[in-house]
């Protein structure tokens, strides 16, 4: 929890005010029983009227100035546990944005969404409660102690019994239950990402008729969480049963002690009165602080999830003096070599070595996970290389500011991705303060004007979160665009076309080539008629690089080329 003491930081003031408004409240509080002693021995056994209506009185004021310092303290506990909730979500959401694709693989996404919502609301709970009840609780403890010593002394040997058993028991159960909380909130993770996979896959959850099989599954997770919650609210339970046990022997200790004194003449009504008061006082504070202690043991998982999204350290470091231009296109990799995994020696990329001119058309092919796509992530540096070197314009990509790079070598990826808002809103993601006009420019080379404009709102046309409103061709034109109006110096797009037509593929690249003939182009393709024009082919294998060349070179000389491009042109004289 030291590690959080940080994102208190904006709420200082309350916290300095916090103490000082408790002890102002606690003080009339225990100022209450001391009128109320005072009432019964002068006023009600002399039969003073005055005397009572003066202690009356005073036990009234004293009772408004402790409400109102209550409220106060209320208010202001709300204040910080709220904004010290603020800021954990800001401080995870922002340490996020800082994280690489290495960093992020290390934490599913239905996990980091429980730690800024579940996790945090627990967090923020737990600091309402303890900041109200820390200084309250024991500062009532302490005045109301001193307060019994001084009225009836040996009363006080009650809780030299009953707080050891509470301590003892308290410390058992908070050890015992911790365990089970944080398999609770693993099993929310669980939970949380069968939600989400059930959510964005709904339409391939109905095309195969799997809603029984779903919902099946979505019962499994809530019985996980259900199972896990019961065992752990199961040894709570004892808190409140401890908690009786104390206060019941607490009162048959009083009763013996206070029925002695009394008898003996050592202790007067109103004392006794005033000592039963002080004394349930202090038991419930103790409750108070016993409720504490579960928040703690229930948030301590939370805090260590937290801490784990906090403490995690970026793999990718920017230079100390980085580069802050990106001359040309042009690209470089020298011996590279990459795993996901750092740990082993499976290499996903195989001793690369590629050179590129600026202004080249480069085209990528090869089967399912022979690594197009993490090559082209190098680039861009979404992952650094395990060894070896990535150049773009004659520099090494780590020397570059990331912000630099990554605006000048953009990725359209596979799985493209819409946000919730207007289609102007989308395509200025590519550039903050484009122009309508150039917006239109960009939706033009992307082949994407006519569909936009034929829409009822244009450029102001809401797209749906995920782009779910629009068609996958559609989808994939539109994040072409948002592309292009940033004029990166590299462009490169991952089988950003597999869902528009081979004509509508086609008018994309010859826009491309025609109108920004400098940029270089960079396109993975499963369809070659997509590549078939390139200055550079590189066919991938599981080995690496097995072949590059141009499209003549390469069905003169490479076989599965050849055939490959044959049974495709074939398919596409059928589908014409």
């Amino acid at each position: 929890m030291r590690k959080l003491f940080k994102y208190f930081k904006t709420v200082k003031k309350e916290l300095i005010l916090i103490p000082i408004i408790v002890l102002i409240e606690v003080f009339f509080e225990i100022l209450i029983p001391v009128f109320m002693s005072k009432l019964i021995d002068n006023g009600v056994k002399n039969n003073d009227m005055k005397l009572i209506y003066t202690y009356g009185a005073l036990m009234i004021i004293s009772a408004i100035i402790a409400l109102i310092f209550g409220i106060l303290v209320t208010k202001l506990a709300a204040k910080v546990s709220t904004e010290f909730g603020h800021n954990l979500r800001q401080a995870q959401f922002e340490k996020i944005q800082e994280y690489s694709f290495e960093n992020i693989d290390n934490f599913k996404t239905s996990s980091l969404i429980t730690r800024m919502t579940l996790d945090v609301n627990m967090i923020q709970q737990s600091t309402n409660m303890i900041i109200r009840i820390a200084f309250r609780a024991p500062a009532l403890i302490i005045f109301s102690i001193i307060s019994i010593l001084l009225f009836a002394g040996k009363l006080a040997l009650t809780f030299v019994i009953t707080i050891p058993i509470l301590i003892v028991g308290f410390y058992v159960i908070m050890k015992t239950a911790h365990k089970h909380f944080v398999k609770m909130f693993t099993k929310m993770d669980n939970l949380n990402q069968t939600i989400q996979e059930d959510l964005i896959g709904i339409r391939t959850v109905k095309s195969y008729v799997r809603e029984d099989y779903e919902a099946n599954r979505f019962h499994n997770a809530t019985k996980d969480v259900r199972d896990v919650a019961i065992r752990a609210e199961k040894i709570i339970i004892f808190n409140s049963p401890l908690m009786q046990f104390a206060i019941g022997l607490s009162f048959v200790l009083i009763g013996w002690f206070a029925s002695k004194m009394m008898v003996g003449g050592n202790l007067t009504e109103g004392q006794f009165a005033n000592s039963i008061t002080y004394i349930n006082q202090i038991l419930f504070s103790l409750m108070m602080i016993s409720q504490v202690f579960l928040m703690i043991v229930i948030s301590r998982a939370s805090v260590k999830r937290i801490n784990e999204v906090l403490d995690e350290r970026p793999y990718l470091t920017e230079s100390q003096e980085p580069v802050n231009e990106v001359r040309d296109g042009s690209f470089r990799f020298e011996n590279v070599n990459f795993s996901y995994n750092q740990s082993n020696d499976k290499y996903v990329l195989k001793n690369i070595n590629l050179d590129v001119p600026s202004g080249s058309f480069v085209g990528i092919f090869g089967s399912t996970g022979t690594g197009k796509t993490t090559l082209v992530q190098l680039l861009s540096r979404l992952y650094d290389t395990t060894s070896g070197s990535v150049y773009v314009s004659g520099i090494n990509v780590k020397d570059y500011g990331l912000e630099t790079l990554r605006k000048e070598v953009i990725l359209v990826l596979q799985k493209n991705v819409l946000f919730s808002g207007t289609i102007r809103d989308n395509i200025k993601w590519g550039k903050k303060d484009a122009t309508d006009e150039e917006i239109i420019r960009a939706l033009k080379k992307a082949q994407a004007y006519d569909f936009v404009f034929k829409m009822k709102d244009n450029l102001d046309t809401w797209i749906e979160q995920g782009g779910v409103n629009v068609s996958g061709g559609q989808r994939q034109r539109l994040t072409i665009a948002r592309a292009l109006i940033a004029n990166p110096k590299i462009l490169i797009l991952d089988d950003s076309t597999s869902a528009v037509d081979t004509k509508t593929d086609a008018k994309i690249r010859e826009s491309l080539k025609n109108e920004m003939p400098d940029m270089t182009k960079v396109v993975i393709s499963q369809r070659l008629s997509s590549i078939e024009s390139a200055n550079i082919i590189i066919i991938m294998d599981e080995n690496g690089i097995s072949a590059i060349g141009t499209h003549q070179e390469l069905y003169e000389k490479n076989l599965m080329y050849k055939t490959i491009y044959d049974t495709q042109s074939k398919s596409k004289e059928v589908e014409q």
